[in-house]
């Protein structure tokens, strides 16, 4: 299996997770219940919402969100987009469009390209040199560090009016669904300055198992680690692959991530240790996780599996960890939700016995199961100093959503007769993704509401295909891997992003601080070559307290430092 194939699997996830959560679903997310503080929530949007989005009339004090302007307003913004891989049947540009002039129709407002470009690249480029001549669109696009220099130089506009008054119910609840940690990495000294997009969350790691193997030696699924081990050890004793290889659980170089398949973060998280986070202490100080007390226990723990042959033992030097999984060497890995496209979808192929089923696994003494989460935002949509119309930003985002999510009947109406050129949700104005943290879980219970049913007609075009998958391996279980990998994904792996025993760790700093741009380098290659070390046996698990006293000496302290001032901003 090669290694680009992870990342061909990876754009294929996020292109269907951007559909799913922007693609038409008449409004209908499935609502799912909170569980204890921190744990994992849901925030989606219903038919009640959608009404409340299009069809309840605003406060006579209040701006419409959807309000009409009296005259024309020319609004000019900067757009990145692969034009080749559009093709209109009408003389329809990206300028000019059905979406384009659905906007225009709605709201009164004329979008125009004050230029426009093919690729990320391009765009990063000439957005350099707009904001260094001061040249700007009236609206445009740009990651954290270019919105702080916007801000320092004072060329954009404030906001938080334009938002307070305008925002429609619907977007205001994807914004919400995140709390406070999206809105503020846009706020500056009280100040709204950004319109933020939103990363869809639910992407941790959990447990896949070989539910064959399980039950070839009457086992069940672990739910802790001393379960765990001791079902490697009888996967690895019998011999569960058959061809004397059989190994026990895969591993990374990198040890954990977010989105890292093979991670073991699983194992660390019971014992309350997150690798490379910024987190409050028992003492409400915040600290860098990976020199915390908890990590040193969760270093023991892995040393102590690797020592027993529970681990990999070539983990560390695999050019790809895939390998085993493809080839059916391991019976447990750990890995996100849609792991069944890619590298599970190799080992069925290789092996159409193999019954790969996912866990909420490994739990902590109190039967929870820990994560953190992943930076929830990163891209901000932002209006020069001095635009006019500020509010009409607001509203043009909030009738393509509207229009995106077929929350507005008449919008569903837009090239439905060309569907390629209708899934192209990038040819609305903004090329901003916001929609619910929950989405992995809403839309699987929308696909599953249709096939309790047996009734596809509320779905959008993704999740009809998901359908039809689901049924396609049903009736002829694993003859279309890809059928399986969707249901797998879909049906199985997705099901479980609302377990009620998920507890998150947030973390208070995705950004890079000053020291960090010249030390960070050198702290993460101590980080990575300490904790490889102590799990191989090669240092003692005492070197960890060396390793912290390293890491501070090294710029460790100063960057702490700086990231509470970062904080507390």
């Amino acid at each position: 299996m090669k290694g680009n194939s992870k990342w061909a699997a990876l754009s294929l996830v996020s292109l269907m997770l951007l559909v799913s959560a922007c693609g038409g679903n008449n409004g209908n997310n499935t609502s799912n219940s909170a569980g204890s503080e921190n744990t994992n929530t849901a925030n989606s949007s219903t038919n009640a919402e959608a009404d409340t989005a299009t069809n309840t009339a605003p406060d006579a004090a209040q701006p419409d969100p959807f309000g009409k302007f009296d005259q024309p307003i020319s609004l000019s913004i900067a757009k990145a987009i692969n034009s080749k891989n559009v093709t209109f049947q009408n003389g329809d540009t990206v300028e000019d469009n059905e979406f384009t002039r659905w906007v225009d129709k709605k709201l009164n407002v004329k979008v125009t390209h004050a230029w426009q470009v093919e690729t990320p690249e391009a765009y990063e480029q000439k957005l350099g040199v707009s904001m260094a001549s001061r040249d700007l669109p009236d609206a445009f696009l740009v990651n954290e560090q270019q919105l702080k220099q916007l801000v320092a130089a004072d060329l954009i506009e404030d906001l938080t009016d334009a938002y307070n008054n305008n925002i429609s119910p619907l977007m205001k609840g994807y914004y919400d669904s995140y709390g406070e940690r999206v809105l503020d990495r846009a706020t500056f000294d009280g100040k709204l300055m950004a319109l933020p997009n939103t990363n869809i969350g639910q992407q941790y790691n959990i447990m896949w198992v070989r539910q064959d193997w399980l039950d070839k030696y009457n086992l069940q699924a672990p739910k802790t680690v001393d379960e765990l081990m001791s079902v490697a050890k009888t996967f690895i004793d019998n011999d569960a692959a058959g061809n004397g290889k059989t190994l026990g659980i895969s591993g990374v170089p990198s040890l954990a991530g977010w989105n890292n398949f093979s991670g073991f973060d699983p194992i660390m998280s019971t014992f309350h240790a997150f690798k490379g986070q910024w987190l409050k202490d028992a003492s409400d100080n915040v600290v860098y996780s990976s020199t915390l007390p908890e990590m040193k226990t969760a270093l023991g723990k892995l040393s102590e599996m690797y020592k027993q042959g529970l681990i990999d033992k070539e983990f560390a030097i695999r050019k790809d960890p895939a390998e085993v999984v493809a080839n059916n060497q391991v019976g447990i890995v750990f890995g996100p939700w849609w792991i069944s496209y890619w590298p599970l979808n190799d080992s069925v192929k290789n092996d159409p016995k193999a019954e790969w089923k996912p866990f909420i696994a490994p739990l902590d003494s109190e039967g929870k199961f820990n994560s953190v989460d992943q930076d929830p935002t990163g891209q901000y949509l932002v209006v020069r100093k001095g635009y006019e119309h500020p509010e009409a930003v607001v509203r043009v985002l909030n009738v393509e959503y509207n229009g995106i999510r077929k929350i507005d009947p008449e919008a569903a109406d837009l090239y439905k007769d060309q569907p390629a050129v209708q899934q192209k949700w990038e040819l609305w104005p903004f090329s901003l993704q916001v929609g619910p943290e929950t989405t992995v879980y809403d839309t699987h219970a929308q696909a599953q509401a249709a096939v309790d049913a047996k009734d596809d007609s509320t779905l959008d075009t993704e999740l009809k295909g998901w359908y039809k998958d689901y049924f396609t391996n049903q009736a002829n279980p694993k003859k279309d891997i890809a059928a399986w990998a969707n249901a797998t994904a879909r049906f199985e792996g997705a099901k479980l992003m609302n377990a009620d025993n998920v507890v998150f760790s947030n973390n208070l700093y995705f950004g890079k601080t000053k020291s960090m741009q010249t030390k960070w380098s050198i702290l993460e290659k101590l980080e990575n070559e300490t904790f490889l070390k102590i799990i191989m046996g090669e240092q003692p698990l005492d070197s960890f307290d060396k390793f912290v006293e390293q890491w501070n000496t090294l710029g460790g302290k100063r960057i702490s430092e700086e990231v509470k001032e970062e904080i507390t901003k």
